[in-house]
């Protein structure tokens, strides 16, 4: 290959492409302040965002980019008035999402009329989407010969059948390819029908916080359709597929962006990852409880037992009732029989029966379910560890709370942070690995310029060439929004710290930022011969302009949008 031709040919920001990460309300405000600055800088005349051709976003980037993938379709679309809504939408008086899914999940005439839908708390979200006029309608919007402006959308869910990125997207396969590989069929039959409040839930219905949708079954609403009929005929089909978060395994849309630049043979010129995960992890923490002498687990297991049983106090209890009537009206309390040793003998007597009765239910139920536990205990636990299970009920009460909350804690852990954070490198080394992708790429993260060290640099790794340095009062903004917590909601202390604003801000000026170290990489890369070196350097220049106001004042475009 003839390196100095291909380069010479090089004309960055031409074919954008972006990826917005998940990270609830964080994600998806970050990517909100990165879409409005990217429309707020010009290059050749034109805004920077017109050049985004590609948009690949997880879960709460979802919320974000099929909003802005809508707006664009739309005859009258103005990225001022997008921003506009989108804010007014979600500010923290106005938002109302969380207070309205509950409220639909109570409901019982809201599951009547969508019997489709399993009753849950995430259809909840999905049908309170469904009521937005920023996510209404259907994925028909972007099919291949109707999108405008954006060529490639994908909003990025994880399938439960074969743990692989589950992809909603225009072009390629819809879903996973091993999935639906040789059923591709019957599924473009539906694509075009998939709501965007569902692609929406799909991509953010994070683990623990909710349950899985169903594919197909909780996505159409017209279950007779031939098409979804054809569909569930299908093996892979029949008991449906649950689709979880996007970031379960990819958290930043990465490979999906990287089959979409295949697919335009390598077009894109520029791909910005933007990700508001965290290398930052709090270490875990063992139960430091101290372990007394209590009780053994076989011990209280035995008293609980007890309580399903008949008890001789049961019969004492009945016999003696029925004894009271019998001396009261054999006269044995007096001269004649009393009318309250009736009532009082009754209701001994009541009582007993009651009890007898509870303690003999109880013991059959009992005596099932322990044979039921039984046979399942021994189906499912390997013999080699049948022994050592069994040892624990001879242990301390304590104890076993300990090794409880260690497992719990450690496997939470496990999951939140290391699975995640694993992750999340995988896709990184797999990004950067790629020579083709050379001066082609820009990482945003939200943490960037918030004035912390990482624990994989020495210094804050802030750029020497790029003047000023991040002022205090914008590392300050920075870290309120890096702190914002991981929810679909905004709390008292999210309002009483700014977080939208802070978040739309941090999204600013962190990609002026990077795309200010952009230049300065490629200009300063030998390889490069760069065509049209003079639009570059105005655009640097109006870059460093932008900086220097945001360094005075971080949120002063956030107040221009909302003027």
């Amino acid at each position: 290959m003839d390196t100095d031709k291909e380069f010479k040919s090089f004309r960055p920001f031409e074919n954008i492409g972006l990826c917005f990460s998940g990270g609830g309300y964080r994600a998806t405000f970050f990517a909100l302040g990165v879409l409005s600055y990217l429309d707020n800088v010009d290059y050749y005349g034109k805004s920077l965002l017109k050049s985004v051709k590609a948009i690949s976003t997880v879960s709460g980037g979802t919320l974000t980019g099929v909003a802005y993938a809508k707006a664009v379709q739309s005859e009258d679309y103005d990225f001022q008035a997008f921003f506009k809504t989108f804010y007014n939408t979600f500010t923290p008086k106005n938002d109302i999402l969380l207070e309205t899914a509950i409220a639909k999940l109570e409901d019982d005439s809201i599951w009547k009329a969508n019997p489709h839908k399993k009753r849950s708390l995430i259809n909840a979200f999905a049908l309170t989407y469904a009521e937005m006029s920023l996510f209404e309608g259907s994925f028909e919007k972007f099919g291949e010969d109707k999108i405008k402006q954006l060529e490639q959308v994908c909003f990025n869910a994880t399938d439960f059948s074969f743990g692989l990125t589950y992809r909603f997207q225009n072009r390629g396969y819809f879903g996973n390819n091993p999935l639906y590989k040789g059923n591709q069929r019957e599924i473009d039959e539906l694509r075009n029908k998939v709501q965007l409040s569902d692609v929406i839930a799909s991509s953010s219905c994070f683990p623990v916080g909710f349950e899985p949708l169903v594919f197909p079954d909780d996505y159409f609403k017209n279950q007779d359709d031939s098409a979804y009929k054809n569909l569930k005929e299908l093996d892979n089909f029949i008991d449906g597929v649950g689709i979880m978060d996007g970031g379960i395994a990819d958290n930043q849309g990465i490979g999906s962006m990287m089959l979409i630049n295949d697919r335009m043979k390598g077009e894109l010129d520029l791909i910005i990852v933007n990700d508001v995960g965290s290398y930052i992890m709090l270490p875990w923490q063992q139960d430091t409880n101290k372990v007394g002498k209590s009780s053994t687990v076989k011990l209280t297991v035995n008293k609980l037992l007890k309580c399903f049983t008949i008890k001789p106090s049961y019969w004492i209890t009945l016999i003696l009732g029925l004894l009271i009537i019998l001396f009261n009206n054999m006269l044995m309390f007096g001269p004649k029989s009393y009318m309250g040793l009736y009532i009082f003998g009754s209701v001994v007597m009541g009582i007993g029966i009651l009890l007898t009765v509870f303690g003999l239910v109880a013991s059959v139920i009992k005596a099932s379910v322990l044979s039921r536990l039984k046979t399942i205990f021994k189906k499912n636990v390997p013999e080699p560890l049948l022994y050592d299970v069994l040892t624990f009920q001879r242990l301390d009460i304590g104890l076993i709370q300990r090794m409880l909350i260690d497992r719990f804690t450690s496997a939470m852990t496990m999951i939140n942070d290391v699975f995640l954070k694993q992750m999340r490198r995988l896709n990184y080394d797999l990004f950067y690995s790629k020579d083709e992708l050379k001066n082609k790429r820009i990482t945003a993260t939200v943490y960037k310029l918030n004035g912390k060290k990482s624990p994989y640099s020495k210094g804050l790794g802030y750029n020497k060439e790029i003047k000023p340095a991040p002022s205090k009062n914008l590392e300050n903004v920075c870290l309120t929004a890096s702190e914002t917590p991981t929810t679909l909601w905004w709390d008292k202390n999210d309002v009483a710290k700014n977080r939208m604003e802070t978040l739309i801000a941090c999204g600013q000026f962190t990609i002026c930022y990077e795309l200010m170290a952009y230049i300065l990489k490629l200009k300063a890369d030998n390889e490069n011969q760069l065509k049209d070196l003079i639009e570059i350097d105005n655009l640097y220049e109006n870059l460093k302009n932008d900086w220097i106001s945001f360094n005075k004042k971080p949120l002063w475009l956030v107040n221009l949008f909302n003027e």
